[in-house]
């Protein structure tokens, strides 16, 4: 079980973070197309790795699983790490507003 959590959901989730992360920190004041780099990544390898895969609907094995385990988890893992890691970038980085208490209501 920790196999499957660790490497196909937790390990991509977090390098989805680091990626992410990176993309947007090191891309702040510069060039803001770059920040999609990750996703399109993801989504590009996620589509790779299932055209490949599709090998396996001619193998005895259960094909549907195949395919959930091995493009699906590692990809839904990145995709939420892509977004966590947007999260943390806009939390850490993002301009803040701060109300004054002392000021009246209209």
């Amino acid at each position: 079980m920790f196999i499957i959590l660790g490497g196909f959901l937790l390990l991509p989730a977090l390098l989805g973070l680091i990626a992410e992360y990176a993309a947007c920190r090191l891309t702040m004041a510069r060039r803001r197309w770059l920040r999609l780099l990750p996703p399109l990544l993801l989504a590009a390898l996620t589509a790779l790795t299932a055209a490949w895969r599709y090998r396996v609907w001619t193998a005895p094995e259960s094909p549907l699983t195949q395919l959930l385990f091995v493009p699906g988890l590692p990809a839904l893992g990145a995709a939420v790490g892509l977004l966590l890691g947007w999260r943390l970038w806009k939390r850490l980085w993002g301009p803040r507003v701060i109300r004054d208490p002392d000021r009246k209501k209209k």
